[in-house]
């Protein structure tokens, strides 16, 4: 039996072809392993009997191993008629059996088949893969691994060579001739090499070395059968041509590549034509016959953008956009450009991005948008002469750190000199009076002089208290960082059952320190938004009264901890009034506490209040130690401490102060030593008071809950957005490889590297994990993996998490994906504006980790319970499944494009994801997060369930059926409509 598939193989080795430029074939490998040439058929349609024979062979007999051989077989056919899809899925099917049966030589080729199909798709990262996984079943030195082997080194070399990482390509590519110089491999295997290396040559700019590369390659070449010869030479002929063209001798490369072009138009390998049409438009373009040139270009974008090859179709593209600019057609310059742009981001080669950069900068200087063309031409420099994003990314990343530095030892420095700048300001003014004493003549000079020195140095102590505003501000918001990644460690700890009660203890003190640098992060952040004039009253009407009892009650435990007998006298006041309801929570907490904090064990403490005349008054007294006369000049000093012993910061009375000046009070103390102190505020309440302030709507709830007294001072206070000059940034994303399939994808988007590796820390154990360091990135991580939830910072460079946020939430193809917005931008109305742009939830730095896995947790099982109703539908129910408006639209449209095309045969998941307008990557992602499916099983779903109302409602006959609904194999409609509803379809129709 075994003999018999071997001669169906030896008869299919004169139909083999290879599609792309790098000579992948099929071998057959027969008991004695000999050594097979291969030939090359024009008319591939004829070697599909024979496969199908084989294959029936193979599984009539269950000889796995023959299978899988077939099933390469399969995959090669496919290819070579462009039927990518099928001939991933064989080529997946063949590697998977090969394995399983320990047939290490078989599971090579098929991942160095799988490898190249994927390449030549721009999947890169997964072609590396394949190719690693092909040298792994490489294991022996029979000449048949030998020759997997060095073919799959030029694999890797191809996939490094299309990103640019030209180095890391060359490497690959001479690691095969040192091959070939300690034992001969087989002519086609050697050539491929040759021609690579003349690529990498060419790149070099040693046109030279290249040509002599490329013409070792045909003498290569040379020595296989004639038909084989024929179209690897033409293949080779390609880049020969190419070479020529960029030489200049335009006549040798119109002819070289028109031979070629012809032969491959002979076989229909529309790929290899199209490539040489590129290079054909351009020589036309020199020639400048412009016409002949567009024509040219658009029918091999055409191609390419339908076979989803989308650095060939980008290339394309910017030839056309060229082409336009050159005819003074800016409009179509601009919009070739952005097809350009938007094809090029699945591949990220720096040339093409430089080169679209530099055309639409032309273009747009051309149109008088000078602005707009200098910043795309400050893009196109940029990346100049880049050979490697990642060098790239970590120089740009050195220098940012070293920037970030000095900026802030600048500001530093410049608080420093301010005591300095102001006796300096003195020292001029007595030099100049000096001077107008003794020049009485000149004192009209004086006079300026004076007025212009004073300026100068009121303008640079503004300038100076700017830069000491910003340097809080932004050493605060950089503060909730590093509390966020000591608190999470903290709560872990603390919830572990494990550890001893004396390190509980210490933990628990760790924690309330941690909260407490949180409350002076708070403080901070006011001060320096009242000093910039950032911090603004946000006044509503409601019950002060009873806003201020809920404050008040929240202490009475601290108080009786200390035995202090707590009174509170709020005189009942029904009217609702006019205040702030953040700055009035502000001043009774600070007032309470320090009352609380600075009274003895059985001492007094007590909070009155009422309004009188629009007028709020609020008096909170405490028996102690009191205020000597010089305590109370200064106890609203800013950082004063009336005894050094004293425990605090100085800050809490300061901030009091200032809040009750913003909101048009007076605040009072009294004190006698050894006896008492009174603080007494009064605040307007009335709407008149606060006629140039900004008005919210009152919420029907007058009540608060306050904080725990244990965590006085944590209230977060709605900060301001700072505009932060940075440096950009090339920055790459950091992925991982998936591990488990089954496992949900999270995106991360943390600019900050610990905190990051925080994230993924705690989620690395249930989740795939995918990280990006800023919004921009973010966003190209979201488009390229379609994971199933983000997590994303909001202040970020480039574009922060806001900006991500609207855009993916407003993409089709992200639309349905859930993002949690995490923050140190405290405040209602940062949490209203990132659920207002669509964000699934919000949650402020520091986190609690437990409480973030849960909602990533929640809100992914949300998800898959939509799945499983999809799962339950004969037919497909948008506003049962759709999460948004625009996934509910999604959906629609993909039903329309079932119903127009569900039933025809040659409708497969490429045509499917071209016929949607997304990559059949983003396609199969969507549609998985969905409604549970890939877009194979998708398709498939759809048919049975048609094929199953078919069978119920016809008496049409099942193989009829099955044709009739897109299958063309009757075998594999049964095992498919058996694998789905779990009996044969004429078990089903009896039913």
């Amino acid at each position: 039996m075994r003999y018999l598939i071997v001669l169906f193989f030896l008869l299919y080795l004169n139909s083999v072809v290879s599609q792309n430029n790098h000579y992948k074939d099929s071998v057959v490998i027969s008991e004695n392993k000999k050594k097979v040439i291969q030939h090359i058929n024009p008319k591939p349609d004829s070697a599909l009997y024979y496969i199908r024979k084989s294959f029936k062979i193979a599984e009539k007999s269950n000889y796995q191993k023959g299978l899988a051989d077939t099933e390469y077989l399969y995959a090669q056919y496919f290819r070579r008629t462009q039927q990518t899809d099928s001939a991933l899925y064989y080529l997946e099917s063949s590697a998977r059996r090969s394995e399983k049966e320990k047939y290490n030589i078989g599971a090579a080729i098929a991942y160095n088949g799988l490898c190249r199909n994927l390449y030549l798709l721009t999947k890169y990262n997964e072609a590396e893969i394949a190719c690693n996984k092909a040298l792994i079943n490489i294991n022996s030195d029979i000449e048949l691994s030998y020759m997997t082997k060095a073919d799959t080194y030029t694999a890797l070399g191809t996939i490094y060579a299309r990103q640019d990482f030209i180095e890391k390509a060359q490497v690959y590519f001479l690691k095969v001739d040192s091959m070939h110089i300690n034992k001969a491999l087989r002519p086609d295997v050697i050539a491929a090499a040759y021609q690579n290396l003349g690529g990498i040559y060419l790149k070099f700019d040693d046109p030279d070395l290249a040509e002599l590369y490329y013409l070792k390659a045909n003498s290569q070449f040379e020595k296989l059968p004639a038909a084989a010869a024929e179209y690897y030479m033409s293949t080779n002929n390609i880049e020969l041509g190419k070479l020529y063209f960029k030489q200049k001798k335009l006549n040798q490369a119109d002819s070289i590549l028109t031979n070629s072009q012809a032969f491959f138009f002979k076989i229909n390998d529309l790929r290899n034509a199209a490539d040489i049409g590129t290079t054909l438009a351009q020589i036309k373009l020199d020639k400048n016959q412009l016409v002949e040139a567009e024509t040219l270009f658009t029918k091999s974008f055409d191609f390419f953008e339908q076979s989803n090859f989308n650095l060939e179709a980008a290339t394309n593209a910017l030839e056309l956009a060229k082409l336009s600019l050159r005819k003074n057609n800016f409009e179509k310059s601009l919009s070739w450009s952005q097809i350009g742009v938007q094809l090029n981001n699945s591949t990220n080669n720096s040339l093409i991005k430089k080169e679209l950069a530099f055309v639409m900068a032309d273009t747009y200087t051309l149109m008088g948008e000078h602005e707009k063309a200098n910043n795309l031409n400050k893009i196109g420099y940029k990346i100049k002469d880049s050979l490697s994003q990642i060098q790239i990314a970590e120089k740009i990343k050195e220098f940012e750190g070293k920037y970030q530095t000095a900026q802030r030892d600048k500001e530093i420095n410049s608080l420093k000199a301010e005591n300095e700048l102001a006796l300096q300001q003195k020292k001029n003014q007595r030099d100049l009076l000096i001077g107008g004493i003794l020049l009485i003549g000149l004192i009209g000079v004086f006079f300026f002089i004076l007025f212009r020195n004073r300026k100068k140095t009121a303008d640079k102590l503004r300038e100076l208290d700017i830069a000491k505003s910003n340097f809080f501000t932004n050493i605060t918001h950089e503060f909730r960082t590093p509390l966020t990644l000591i608190s999470n460690p903290i709560e872990a700890t603390l919830e572990d059952n494990t550890i001893s009660d004396k390190k509980r203890q210490q933990f628990q003190t760790a924690k309330r320190n941690s909260e407490r640098l949180l409350s002076l992060v708070n403080q901070l952040l006011d001060f320096s938004k009242i000093d910039a004039g950032q911090l603004k009253l946000h006044i509503q009407k409601s019950n002060a009264i009873n806003f201020i009892a809920a404050i008040s009650e929240s202490f009475a435990y601290s108080a009786e901890q200390k035995e202090i007998n707590y009174s509170l006298n709020l005189n009942e006041h029904d009217q609702n009034v006019y205040f702030d309801r953040d700055a009035l929570e502000k001043i009774c907490v600070n007032l309470l506490s320090n009352a609380i904090k600075y009274t003895p064990e059985k001492g007094t403490v007590s909070c009155d209040a009422f309004i009188e005349n629009d007028i709020l008054q609020l008096k909170v007294k405490n028996s102690g130690k009191g205020l000597t006369e010089t305590e109370l000049k200064h106890v609203f000093q800013r950082f004063y401490q009336t005894n050094e012993q004293n425990q605090g910061t100085g800050v809490g009375l300061a901030l009091i102060k200032e809040l009750v000046d913003l909101n048009k009070g007076k605040i009072q103390v009294e004190s006698a030593p050894n006896s008492f102190t009174t603080f007494t505020v009064t605040l307007p309440v009335d709407k008149i008071s606060f006629k140039n302030e900004q008005f919210i709507e009152s919420k029907e709830d007058n009540t608060v809950i306050a904080p725990a007294a244990t965590q006085i001072n944590t209230i977060e206070t709605v900060e301001t957005v700072e505009t932060v000059e940075t440096v950009e940034t090339v920055e790459t994303v950091e992925t991982v490889e998936l591990v488990d399939n089954e496992q949900p994808i999270l995106l991360l988007v943390e600019d900050n590297d610990d905190v990051r590796l925080l994230l993924r820390q705690t989620f690395e154990e249930t989740y795939n994990i995918v990280t990006a360091s800023n919004g921009e990135k973010g966003i190209e991580a979201a488009f390229e993996t379609i994971p199933d939830i983000i997590i994303s910072d909001i202040m970020m460079p480039v574009k922060d998490g806001v900006a991500l946020t609207q855009q993916l939430k407003n993409d089709e193809r992200t639309s349905h994906i859930p993002i949690i917005l995490l923050t140190a931008k405290a405040g209602d109305q940062n949490e209203l504006l990132g659920i207002e742009v669509g964000a699934d939830d919000y949650i402020t730095k520091p986190f609690n980790s437990k409480i973030l896995m849960a909602k990533v947790k929640k809100l992914i099982e949300n998800r898959r319970l939509l799945q499983e109703r999809y799962s339950q539908e004969l037919v497909l129910l948008p506003k049962d499944v759709s999460i948004t408006n625009i996934d509910e639209q999604f959906l629609e449209r993909l039903q329309n494009v079932l119903d127009s095309n569900l039933v025809e045969p040659s409708f497969s998941t490429n045509s499917f994801s071209v016929a949607i307008g997304m990559s059949r990557m983003q396609l199969h992602r969507k549609l998985k997060a969905l409604t549970g499916l890939t877009t194979s099983e998708f398709i498939r779903s759809q048919r049975l369930k048609l094929a199953a109302k078919l069978l119920k409602e016809s008496d049409t006959n099942i193989s009829q059926i099955g044709y009739s609904v897109g299958f063309n194999d009757h075998t594999y409609f049964s095992k498919c409509f058996k694998d789905f509803y779990n009996c044969t379809p004429s078990e089903y129709a009896k039913k």
